[in-house]
């Protein structure tokens, strides 16, 4: 009896691991992209309403005045680094409220008590995955921010 409800659980699991997945490619990863080409996006009107000399090119935005000049680029994920020159003076991370990716297919606990644990995570996770709330943060900063401005604003503070 307990068997045949391991493996019920088992197959469930792997079900759920496999939504999970879809929804991350499906949904997560194309918001992902879109905030962080907001914040580029932001970071040049930023810069532009100040009087700036803006120059784009793919995932980059170059800004300058004078002898200040700045850039901010993607590494092509969630990260966003803000340079001054060859100096790193910011990096930005897209964030996922819930996050959490998806558990590997095929990986399984072997306990009863583990699976309906792993179950429960992964149903929590489906939820965070089907309907995402993103934020920036980052290591300088540390604080959850949920427009592109207000992180600007805390790093410049112009």
């Amino acid at each position: 009896m307990n068997g045949k409800v391991i493996e019920e659980l088992k197959v469930e699991l792997n079900h759920v691991k496999e939504q999970n997945q879809e929804l991350f490619q499906t949904i997560v990863e194309p918001g992902l992209h879109s905030k962080v080409q907001e914040f580029l996006d932001s970071f040049e009107d930023y810069f532009r309403e100040r009087g700036f000399v803006i120059r784009k090119k793919n995932d980059k935005v170059r800004v300058s005045f004078d002898d200040l000049h700045l850039k901010a680029f993607s590494d092509g994920g969630r990260d966003i680094f803000i340079m001054r020159g060859k100096e790193q003076i910011a990096s930005v991370t897209v964030t996922l409220i819930g996050e959490g990716k998806p558990g590997s297919i095929g990986q399984m606990p072997d306990s009863l008590d583990q699976l309906e644990k792993e179950l429960e995570k992964e149903k929590s996770l489906s939820y965070a995955l089907k309907n995402p709330v993103f934020y920036y943060t980052g290591r300088e900063f540390g604080i959850k921010y949920e427009t592109p401005l207000s992180v600007l604003n805390s790093i410049f503070g112009i």
